[in-house]
């Protein structure tokens, strides 16, 4: 029986499948359970972004706080993947969204998606709890509501 992978790409290792190499990759695995508390800076000002979930590699949608940086010059996305790497699963898992993005004098959008559904539109300099989910529903990102806002006290 060969090795899967869960909801965040991470290699379940099958008995008996991996003998001289099971320690390099359960230390590939401690690696990338340590990505998913992880921090990234992504910035979007001049294209929208596709996050990937690769199976047992580092990848930019494991992180969990996001900060989103650039000057907007047009509405702008940050795209999740529905299924983590090449395999049917789909991902769940919560992200802490900041956007440091600069808007001002714009009226553009940033917005927080899966592939091919309507998302969540991050209102200016505020960060966000995020969390995809696969419920079937027509968006599977959903938030808690705006946790601060630069300059203003916390709001839920």
């Amino acid at each position: 029986m060969p090795s899967t992978y869960n909801r965040l790409g991470i290699q379940l290792m099958a008995t008996g499948e991996n003998a001289g190499t099971w320690g390099t990759k359960t230390n590939t695995n401690l690696d990338l359970i340590a990505e998913t508390w992880g921090w990234i800076s992504i910035d979007v000002a001049s294209a929208d972004v596709t996050l990937a979930m690769t199976d047992g590699a580092a990848a930019n949608g494991r992180n969990f706080i996001i900060e989103l940086t650039g000057t907007l010059d047009a509405n702008r996305a940050l795209i999740s993947p529905k299924t983590a790497g090449t395999g049917p699963v789909a991902i769940e898992k919560a992200f802490l969204v900041l956007d440091k993005t600069n808007r001002s004098g714009s009226n553009f959008t940033l917005t927080f998606k899966t592939t091919g559904e309507t998302g969540v539109v991050i209102p200016p300099n505020s960060n966000i709890f995020c969390y995809q989910t696969d419920d079937g529903s027509t968006n599977d990102i959903y938030t808690s509501g705006m946790l601060s806002t630069r300059g203003s006290s916390a709001t839920l």
